[in-house]
């Protein structure tokens, strides 16, 4: 009883010395890359200005010792056994290693569950109809918490601390990059600060909006211009006669000068709707925070906010195809386990031609998509290339997409030879 005491006492010693220097000291880095033989149990923080993911990557038979699951080396675990374990798990872990926010619990959720296997280089998803056994498979656990202050520091009390282990290795990441950090019985406290830009939650700028001028009429002036045609067509013809006429010549000239006083008699004629003349440049100016706003509809999880931020960069038939993209793409990183988050978009070509028969342009562009990838404790950084044609026209007095036609997606090599460096 007087070592548990004293044990007890060394951590609240450590954690509070973590606290005072700010960030828990016991780091490794650089990140290595997926070993072979993975620690039995290990967890990782994801910190983003939106979201706090904590995730779990453990084995089932190293949850034996807190969690009965009547599972022996070289059991099977059948796609019903795994389903039903579930829940199970899910619960148990649900209270296992809190998180707090300036000494206040963050209440998490449970996002998903994942058997997975080692490959090569890091895990793969098991198939749901593939029959495995308990000591082949991993399990990654993933509980979320909307970040409510993304400047504050998180302390974590891990206490799910393996019996075969003295330590326990926690995977911090966020858009700075990748840490690693080692927590013990003696100190399971770890506390930690997201690396964020200043304006990190600061929603994209809206897209330039469309001053509603009066229409631009230019005044013609008619008569002076019949009166100048009359002369010319007057002084040809005396040109073409061999004998002179004083006469004919003087009428010619008191016609042209007729010109002047006549000025004022004119008509107005409208001037075409400058709305259809956007040049290439104006176009990525209008185009880059309308496609910066669909790429921050992501940071949300209420399908209301996120239809919301959509109809700031989209509407008409643009805006109902492009929200059934976003949920689609949300339930399939459910089901990989993947999370992304965008931090970069940039516009790196477009070409312009106009509507007929109403204001707005239509545009083909090339854009690049960079962000950071993290499924089941690894994280790499990813650009993306994209090209489609847009279309643009006024709503509501600003800019908006009414249609998108998406031509082609391909991964940037450099972001593929990023992926696989040790660094990571």
């Amino acid at each position: 009883m007087v070592i548990n005491k004293q044990l007890a006492t060394l951590a609240l010693f450590a954690q509070l010395a973590g606290i005072v220097a700010g960030e828990t000291n016991q780091r490794i880095e650089p990140e290595a890359e997926f070993a072979p033989d993975p620690t039995k149990v290990s967890g990782s923080l994801y910190l983003d200005p939106w979201l706090i993911e904590k995730e779990f990557l453990l084995t089932p038979l190293a949850l034996q010792p807190w969690l009965d699951l009547e599972l022996q080396p070289g059991s099977s675990l059948s796609p019903e056994q795994r389903n039903s374990l579930k829940p199970v798990i899910g619960k148990f872990l649900s209270s296992r290693c809190p998180v707090s926010m300036r000494d206040e619990p963050v209440p998490f959720t449970l996002e998903r569950i994942n058997f997975i296997q080692p490959d090569s280089l890091e895990f793969m998803p098991i198939s749901p109809d593939q029959t495995i056994t308990a000591d082949e498979t991993w399990i990654s656990v993933v509980f979320s918490a909307p970040q409510s202050d993304h400047r504050q520091a998180l302390q974590m009390m891990w206490d799910l601390m393996p019996q075969s282990s003295d330590s326990v290795i926690i995977k911090v990441a966020d858009p700075e990059g990748t840490r690693k950090f080692e927590l013990s019985q003696l100190n399971p406290a770890l506390n930690v600060r997201g690396r964020f830009q200043p304006n990190a939650r600061t929603p994209p700028p809206l897209a330039p909006s469309i001053v509603d001028t009066p229409p631009r009429f230019f005044a013609l002036p008619w008569m002076s211009i019949l009166f100048l045609v009359a002369a010319i067509l007057g002084g040809l013809r005396l040109l073409r006669e061999r004998k002179k006429n004083l006469l004919k010549a003087t009428a010619v000239i008191l016609v042209a000068l007729g010109a002047i006083p006549a000025r004022g008699i004119s008509i107005t004629v409208p001037l075409k709707d400058t709305r259809n003349g956007v040049s290439d440049t104006e176009a990525i100016e209008i185009l880059d925070p309308l496609l910066r706003r669909i790429y921050h509809s992501f940071n949300y999880t209420n399908q209301e906010q996120q239809y919301e931020e959509l109809s700031l960069a989209a509407s008409g038939e643009a805006l109902t195809p492009i929200f059934l993209e976003l949920q689609r793409t949300l339930r399939s990183r459910e089901r990989d386990g993947s999370r992304v988050r965008v931090h970069n978009v940039e516009i790196s070509a477009c070409s312009v031609s106009t509507l007929q028969e109403r204001p707005g342009f239509e545009a083909l562009c090339e854009w690049q998509a960079s962000g950071r990838v993290g499924h089941w404790g690894h994280f790499h950084d990813r650009t993306n290339n994209y090209n489609a044609t847009f279309v643009i026209e006024p709503s509501e007095g600003k800019w908006k997409i009414t249609r998108l036609d998406l031509h082609g997606r391909e991964r940037n090599p450099a972001s593929q030879k990023s992926a696989l460096r040790p660094s990571e």
